[in-house]
C-alpha cells in the first residue's frame, strides 16, 4: 500500500443559484480530474459537482484536495523515466476527495434549502480509465 497523506483542502467553488427549486428531480454532473507537482511528490484531485433541475443550474460545488506521498514509495512509481500514478491509488484520492466534498456541501448548505441535497456514491472505478503517466 502506497503511503500519502492529504495536506490540503481547496473550495475552488461554491454558489447557490437560485432560491427556487423543488429538490425533487435533481440531476448532478460530475467531473474529476488530477495535476501533478514533480517536487513534493505532490497530486492533486479536483472535483466538480454540478447540480441542476430541469435544465437550470441551481448549485456547483467544486473542491481540491492534495496528497503527497511518501518519498520512499514515490520512488517505486518511478521507471525507465517515467512516473506512473497507478489507477487504484487515483481511485483511492478521488474517494477521499469526494467523501471531503460531501462534508463540504453539508456545511455550505446548512440552514438552506438545499441542506438535504447529497452527492450520492459515485463508481469512481468509472470516472478514472487508468494509470496517471507522467514523461
Amino acid at each position: 500500500m502506497t503511503r500519502f497523506r492529504m495536506f490540503g483542502i481547496h473550495l475552488e467553488q461554491f454558489a447557490i443559484l437560485t432560491d427556487k427549486s423543488q429538490n425533487d428531480a435533481l440531476s448532478m454532473n460530475t467531473e474529476v480530474n488530477f495535476k501533478y507537482a514533480e517536487e513534493g511528490e505532490k497530486i492533486a484531485c479536483y472535483a466538480k459537482f454540478d447540480f441542476s433541475e430541469e435544465q437550470q443550474r441551481l448549485m456547483v460545488l467544486a473542491i481540491n484536495c492534495e496528497f503527497e506521498i511518501h518519498n520512499e514509495d514515490f520512488k517505486e512509481l518511478r521507471k525507465d523515466g517515467k512516473t506512473i500514478i497507478p489507477k487504484a491509488l487515483l481511485e483511492f484520492f478521488a474517494v477521499h476527495t469526494i467523501g471531503t466534498a460531501r462534508g463540504i456541501l453539508f456545511c455550505k448548505t446548512e440552514s438552506t434549502q438545499f441542506n438535504n441535497v447529497i452527492i450520492p456514491p459515485i463508481n469512481v472505478s468509472e470516472l478514472i480509465q487508468s494509470d496517471m503517466v507522467i514523461e
